[in-house]
């Protein structure tokens, strides 16, 4: 339950020079879902966040919050110029902070209405829309990974107690052991046998994945954690950061899940052009890492994504009446119309030139032929 809310509100309303009544609040949804820890507040015809943090120990072997964390980690940010929630107030004892707001919309929402049919918009009203929206959140994405990176020993007290060396390296092979599942899952059931062909391109994936260094960022990253405002991109949620690779964030912070919405489905805002704006910022930062590099690996995460997507899909489906197979099901609503948009975003998306991943899609292309699938 949520620490005193009327307290804290009388606190908020006295330092705006006011009273509780004075002070709007309406809860923040997340699709259908109502969340019990952020409010929208009006104040004196002005609107804020106010989000509260429920757990108030320390995260591990760290000796800071939750609530710590992401004060430090969004004072580092926006000090660096970064687009992240400006800190109007803060209570240390309620573990709360009022936000500057930053828009209505989420990535995740703007992008749903790309694959729905929508009275006020037509596909190609969007596809124009989305794509400078993209652009923008791709350059603000690499505006937070270069202030990370050139303020890794300030954060490091802040960081994920793990041993990432140990722990990426199991959840790399997680990955690639469900991907690899699902080629095969997907080989078997259109009747093709391709298996040393997969086989020579997931040793060319496994090894070039594995062998990528880890950036420092936010470990709650998807399109929900991405707030618009018009064409401009807030990132919000720090409170958890560590080591993990920055071709994953920015994959999932640029595919929409849509869970939890009506008719929700896979969105992805990725195409070769934004990917190349990426690799290309990506490289003057990083160290001996090159464009084509960074793009490889963009493409091979974002196979991954989709392959690992339908992993779980099918995983769910086979055993559909464990209490977490439902909740994920009815989060993700139509599994047969979600399995139908991951291969089509596996087999038709294009986001690099090289012949590996382009072989892969090819492949996935004629899984997709045998499955009749549309």
């Amino acid at each position: 339950m949520p620490f005193d809310l009327p307290y804290i509100i009388q606190q908020i309303a006295s330092q705006f020079g006011t009273v509780s009544d004075c002070v709007q609040m309406t809860p923040i949804l997340h699709g259908v879902l109502e969340r019990n820890n952020v409010w929208r507040l009006e104040i004196a015809g002005k609107t804020y966040l106010l989000k509260q943090h429920l757990n108030a120990q320390p995260i591990g072997e760290s000796t800071f919050t939750p609530f710590q964390i992401e004060s430090s980690a969004l004072a580092m940010l926006h000090q660096a110029g970064c687009h992240v929630p400006k800190i109007v107030w803060k209570s240390d004892p309620a573990l709360c902070l009022l936000l500057e707001w930053c828009g209505e919309a989420t990535l995740d929402e703007l992008a749903q209405l790309k694959q729905c049919k929508h009275p006020g918009f037509i596909q190609a009203q969007l596809t124009e829309i989305l794509k400078p929206v993209s652009i923008n959140v791709i350059r603000e994405f690499c505006r937070i990974e270069n202030a990370f990176a050139k303020h890794t020993d300030a954060i490091a007290p802040y960081v994920y107690p793990l041993d990432y060396s140990d722990f990426l390296h199991r959840t790399m092979q997680t990955m690639l052991d469900q991907g690899r599942q699902t080629m095969s899952y997907l080989a078997r059931l259109s009747g093709l046998q391709r298996q040393e062909t997969i086989d020579t391109i997931w040793l060319d994936l496994s090894d070039r994945l594995h062998g990528t260094a880890p950036t420092l960022g936010s470990l709650d990253y998807n399109a929900r954690n991405v707030m618009i405002n018009q064409e401009k991109p807030t990132f919000i949620d720090f409170a958890s950061v560590g080591w993990d690779w920055g071709e994953r964030r920015l994959v999932q912070s640029l595919n929409s899940i849509g869970a939890n919405c009506k008719g929700g489905n896979f969105v992805s805002l990725l195409d070769s052009e934004i990917v190349g704006i990426y690799a290309s910022e990506a490289s003057n930062y990083r160290k001996n890492c090159s464009k084509s590099e960074i793009t490889v690996r963009v493409d091979y995460h974002h196979l991954l994504f989709y392959l690992i997507a339908i992993y779980q899909l099918v995983s769910a489906i086979a055993r559909p009446n464990t209490a977490e197979n439902q909740a994920f099901l009815k989060a993700w609503g139509d599994a047969k119309a979600r399995l139908s948009r991951a291969v089509n975003l596996l087999a038709d998306s294009r986001l690099s030139d090289h012949p590996y991943a382009l072989r892969l899609r090819e492949l996935i292309a004629e899984f997709r032929e045998g499955l009749k699938i549309g």
